[in-house]
């Protein structure tokens, strides 16, 4: 997991491990065509219920170490895409893919979420198991 200040190297360097975890692994079952989530997309009420949960876990739970970064609120997990995820989405962006801020949770955002989001729901910490958010985020594994 992501616990020190992210950058684009330490970003790439912690995908590229934990893809060869996956590779070797054969037990995390991750669904790379999974829709996308966001504004414009189809959002499956499961898939925008898991992008608000992961996100909600990592704003309770992994944003202390980022200098710089004010906590986010806790949003509504109600399985609706509006404003407040799509805001949340773009904060988290912004502090994990600068480059990248659209508000739409592709495979890289997605791999993101489920990689440092609550592992009961995407991955666990040794990649050995994706957890019920695999099948509706998409992610690049």
């Amino acid at each position: 997991m992501f616990k020190k200040p992210a950058s684009r190297v330490v970003a790439a360097v912690s995908a590229a491990a934990a893809l060869s975890v996956l590779a070797f692994s054969g037990t995390a079952q991750a669904r790379v065509g999974a829709p996308y989530i966001g504004y414009g997309q189809t959002n499956n009420p499961n898939g925008v219920w898991c992008v608000q949960h992961q996100l909600n876990f990592l704003f309770a739970n992994n944003w202390n170490w980022r200098p710089g970064v004010t906590p986010h609120r806790q949003i509504s997990e109600d399985s609706k895409f509006g404003p407040e995820t799509d805001e949340a989405i773009r904060f988290f962006q912004k502090a994990y893919f600068p480059w990248q801020v659209d508000g739409i949770v592709g495979p890289e955002s997605g791999y993101a979420l489920l990689w440092d989001g609550d592992p009961v729901y995407g991955y666990d910490e040794k990649v050995t198991k994706a957890g019920y958010c695999n099948t509706y985020i998409p992610s690049i594994v």
